[in-house]
């Protein structure tokens, strides 16, 4: 079965954080599959938070942290987040939805469309698309 590991962004646990995903407090992983099924896998505090706002070593440092995640989910477009797209094996999300499960419910509908984009960047192909949903 296909899957899709994602980080979130959020203060709460409840709600995507309202600015970009690296000055989160913490980031939520989730497992998305195919079935329309998902599972928490865990809480991860973002230490680095107050590294500096869009520098590179803070989207090291996030990367670090969420090293196993396939897609970054966030509420705004950051700096960091184009350079992810352009730079690196993950892809960023950017959603209108607040809330998290209703974010995993917007992800579930697009979930061939992300999943081709992972698969294109674990095959080695960087290319600048982040999905808005």
């Amino acid at each position: 079965m296909k899957k899709i590991r994602l980080c979130i962004g959020s203060n709460d646990g409840e709600n995507v954080a309202k600015t970009h995903m690296g000055d989160t407090e913490y980031f939520y992983i989730y497992d998305l599959f195919e079935n329309l099924e998902h599972m928490f896998i865990e809480k991860r505090i973002n230490t680095a938070k107050n590294m500096g706002h869009a520098k590179v070593e803070k989207m090291k440092g996030v990367i670090k942290i969420i090293e196993d995640s396939d897609v970054l989910v966030a509420r705004k477009k950051s700096p960091n987040f184009i350079r992810i797209a352009n730079r690196t094996k993950y892809q960023p999300v950017v959603v209108k939805a607040e809330n998290i499960s209703d974010v995993l419910m917007i992800l579930h509908e697009s979930f061939q469309e992300i999943y081709k984009h992972v698969t294109r960047r674990k095959n080695g192909e960087m290319f600048d698309t982040i999905p808005e949903l």
